[in-house]
């Protein structure tokens, strides 16, 4: 792992050096030391961290100084070179075209300007700060900002609401209201002169080329699977073992199982990391387990860690740069395990779901708005046999029901949607708030499956934020994080291709499913649900239910907490609706079938993690908190 972090000094009062030495120190997880190197010219302060300490530094060239946190597609011998070439090439739009996980910094010492970069999926994190008139910084982490005094560790509370409604931050968002992200696909080019930051969106996928790839399925199935086998062997280290996630879904079990096969002959193993409740929950066709167990059956060699879901409390400590980044949590459990066991990054499935593994809702509706009526009939038969239902059941639910939902006159009664504006997770959020959380919220994707919901996904919502998250997590073991099913290839081709590739043979998830024939144990290519890992948290926080009463108590009578954007009294209400420890065995054999019917299942652990951030932003250090 690299990090990056400078600073451009705007007027002679500021201490460009001693800075920072403080962006450096900032960025140090305990236990660990990189390398670092440094470079100054004129008003520019930049440094590497270099983990794996391979040598790392500021490259001096043409003119220009160029820090960067890079993994290329194409091995270079100086990737710095590639990043000057394309700069000076394509000009703004440059980060566009080079393929690879980069977050860079370029200086061009004689005109005073320097240049930052981010892939067009975020792989690496980058944020920056300016403060007028005295300079502009950058770091890989905003830690690297703020714990350096370089800029305000003050939350931006919206952007904090915005991430529990949708679970992730949004473009430039990183919780602080005076530290922003690149956006991924992003350049960015400020000049001592101007001193104004000019953004510009490199990756802007061309909606009109969406869908119209005109293969065979048997074609797409055997071209996805090459590119995704080529997508992890890039990611592959050359001699060291290879840590990937591991949940028993599709995803993260095709990235595990195809870097097995790739790792065997290298000499180096993988280390498959899973959490896992500590016992099964509900229903026993959606345990996971074994879904897990299949896949470490036919991969006997991948070295395998399980950790457990922990619950998250208030007052838990957390890493500063990502609210509800729990350290001890599973995440940090996982990648901790992954640097114990010599690793030196971890492959992630996140973006499945998007593209390689394409899972937009209502698809048989969206066949028939779209016309398709050849391929939806013969895949809602196959979906009946595959679902074991009538085919009148199944056009019910898979077709006459997503249409209908779509008119007013067939809704009845409140929402019971977690991203209703009145009824979902905003009604933990004070009146006064919720139009700009609204404003700054992501549009939803994905449901009509039209070719701008699909470029949005990647363009311009949440994928970018989930990566920083596992990055922020990752670099605190002193580790990388890349995704194989992030890889522009994989994403370029899977927005090619029309919708009725992605449902074939009372499949939806193809031509994935195809594709991962022989790769993946059939138990899991075709599984069609999994559990959800939170249900084992009713019976925690329904044992916790007094203590959770009793801190939102404590937060009454703080000063601060009455200044927190959250509602309490709304946060009340909804603890209230936590189970009775008395429930307990109901819950445990029920899961969140246990909850009362008029109960949404994630209304009352949204309660808790508002509780959580409530707690975050408003409460005093000398109140006490009741111990877990």
């Amino acid at each position: 792992m690299k990090l990056i972090c400078g600073i451009v000094r705007l007027d002679d009062a500021c201490p460009p050096e001693q800075m920072l030495d403080g962006m450096i120190e900032a960025m140090i997880p305990e236990g660990l030391s990189p390398a670092v190197s440094r470079q100054t010219h004129g008003r520019l302060s930049m440094a590497i961290l270099d983990f794996s300490h391979e040598g790392a530094r500021p490259v001096e060239k043409e003119a220009w100084i160029v820090a960067a946190d890079v993994r290329l597609d194409v091995f270079s011998d100086c990737p710095e070179q590639i990043f000057l070439t394309s700069l000076a090439t394509h000009g703004a739009d440059f980060p566009d075209r080079i393929n690879g996980d980069f977050a860079v910094a370029m200086w061009e010492q004689k005109q005073n300007v320097l240049w930052l970069a981010r892939d067009f999926i975020g792989a690496r994190p980058l944020a920056w700060t300016l403060r007028a008139g005295r300079w502009f910084a950058f770091a890989s982490l905003p830690k690297g900002l703020h714990k350096a005094g370089v800029a305000s560790a003050i939350p931006d509370q919206p952007a904090h609401a915005i991430r529990l409604r949708q679970s992730f931050f949004r473009g430039s968002d990183s919780g602080f209201a005076e530290i922003a992200y690149l956006p991924a696909g992003h350049s960015l080019r400020f000049s001592v002169e101007d001193q104004a930051p000019q953004i510009h969106r490199a990756y802007r996928p061309d909606e009109s080329a969406v869908g119209k790839w005109t293969g065979t399925r048997d074609a797409a199935a055997r071209k996805l699977k090459t590119l995704l086998d080529e997508a992890v062997r890039r990611r592959l280290p050359t001699d060291k073992p290879v840590a990937c996630h591991l949940s028993g879904g599709l995803d993260s079990s095709a990235i595990t199982a195809l870097a097995a096969k790739a790792a065997r002959g290298r000499g180096a193993g993988v280390i498959a990391l899973s959490m896992t409740t500590l016992k099964p929950i509900g229903p026993a066709q959606l345990d996971e387990r074994p879904l897990i167990e299949a896949l470490l059956k036919q991969y006997p060699d991948v070295e395998h860690h399980v950790v457990h879901d922990c619950l998250h409390m208030p007052g838990q400590p957390e890493d500063t740069d990502w609210p509800g980044g729990v350290i001890g949590g599973h995440d940090d459990q996982m990648m901790a395990l992954a640097a114990k066991a010599g690793a030196d990054r971890v492959l992630s499935g996140v973006g499945g779901d998007e593209g390689a593994t394409y899972n937009g809702a209502n698809l048989y509706a969206a066949l028939f708005l779209k016309g398709d009526m050849r391929t939806l009939a013969r895949e809602l038969r196959s979906r009946a046999r595959t679902d074991g239902k009538s085919l009148k059941a199944t056009i019910r639910a898979r077709l006459l029901k997503p249409l209908l939902a779509k008119l007013p006159m067939t809704r009845r009664g409140p929402s019971r949607s977690p991203m209703d504006a009145a009824s979902g997770i905003l009604r933990f959020v004070k009146p006064a708030f919720r139009s700009e959380i609204l404003d700054r919220s992501m549009q939803p994707i994905l449901q009509a499956n039209t070719p701008r919901e699909r470029v949005t996904a990647f363009a311009d919502h949440h994928i970018p934020s989930r990566c920083t998250y596992f990055s922020i997590m990752a670099a605190r073991h002193g580790l990388a994080v890349t995704f194989p099913m992030l890889d522009r290839t994989v994403v370029d081709f899977m927005l090619s291709l029309p919708l009725h590739h992605f449902v074939h043979d009372g499949y939806s998830r193809q031509p994935f499913r195809t594709a991962m024939e022989g790769i993946l144990p059939d138990e899991v290519r075709l599984a069609q649900v999994k559990v959800g890992l939170f249900d084992e948290r009713f019976m925690g926080y329904a044992e916790l239910k007094e203590k959770l009463l009793l801190s939102l108590d404590l937060l009454r009578a703080s000063v601060d907490g009455q200044s927190t954007i959250f509602d309490l009294d709304a946060i009340g209400a909804g603890l209230r609706l936590l189970p009775d420890a008395a429930r307990l065995d109901d819950i445990s054999q029920l899961g969140r079938a246990a909850l009362d019917r008029d109960t949404p299942p994630w209304l009352p652990l949204m309660a808790v993690e508002c509780l959580i951030a409530a707690h975050r932003l408003g409460f005093r250090p000398e109140m006490s908190i009741p111990s877990v």
